[in-house]
């Protein structure tokens, strides 16, 4: 199987880094703007956020809230609005999000980007993203790993439409035949599939477990 690949695609957040817990993000964003919260507090606005999520005016919003800093401020503002945030708390999340400390690669990220590139793939990053990553890869010393970043606010078009998996290809130098998409949605990485990349969707995994990337490696036969 491995012949026929000479990259691979990666998701981001969720696939190969996670993010702070829901209720430690909200505590640190708070104290952020000088404030403590109680935890009640966090509990009820954490448990507000899956409700927010679904209201049809935050639903159409993320539609094409990572083509741009500014659509995804807009977003992340409405909702998180809708969930109980007043505004200052609101802008305070939203610019914890991209801060270095406030995402990680899962435990298993690093082991495996290294033994991909050691088997020669050519690696590339494809994010529905308002912010650049390289400073995250380079932070937790992966960004050798990586050869492009392929960002949603950077060409105003994001997951699932083909255009950012067509870019990445052209990128990385690669034909979709040649190329495999590892993510966790299939609502937006699922989208590589209409492009003729063969695509991995991964379960589900608690935030600092071990993510089951080992899968990609073997699939590659880059043991």
């Amino acid at each position: 199987m491995s012949r026929a690949f000479r990259a691979v695609l990666f998701d981001w957040r969720g696939t190969l880094f996670h993010d702070e817990d829901e209720a430690d993000f909200i505590r640190t964003s708070a104290a952020s703007i000088g404030r403590t919260l109680t935890s009640d507090d966090v509990t009820a606005l954490v448990e507000m956020l899956p409700v927010a999520a679904e209201h049809p005016e935050v639903v159409a919003a993320h539609e094409t809230a990572d083509c741009s800093a500014d659509l995804h401020r807009a977003a992340v503002v409405l909702e998180l609005g809708l969930a109980g945030f007043d505004h200052e708390l609101a802008l305070a999340c939203h610019d914890r999000d991209g801060h270095l400390g406030a995402s990680m690669p899962y435990p298993d990220t690093a082991a495996v980007l290294k033994r991909l590139k050691a088997c020669g793939m050519r690696i590339g990053i494809v994010s529905d993203i308002h912010y650049h990553l390289a400073p995250h890869f380079n932070h937790y010393g992966l960004d050798e790993f990586v050869d492009s970043y392929t960002l949603s606010f950077e060409h105003g078009v994001q997951k699932p439409g083909p255009r950012l998996f067509e870019i990445a290809l052209e990128q990385l130098g690669v034909i979709a035949a040649e190329a495999l998409m590892v993510g966790d949605r299939a609502s937006r990485d699922g989208g590589a599939a209409a492009v003729g990349i063969t695509t991995l969707i991964l379960p589900p995994v608690p935030n600092y477990a071990v993510r089951g990337l080992d899968i990609v490696s073997q699939l590659l036969e880059c043991a």
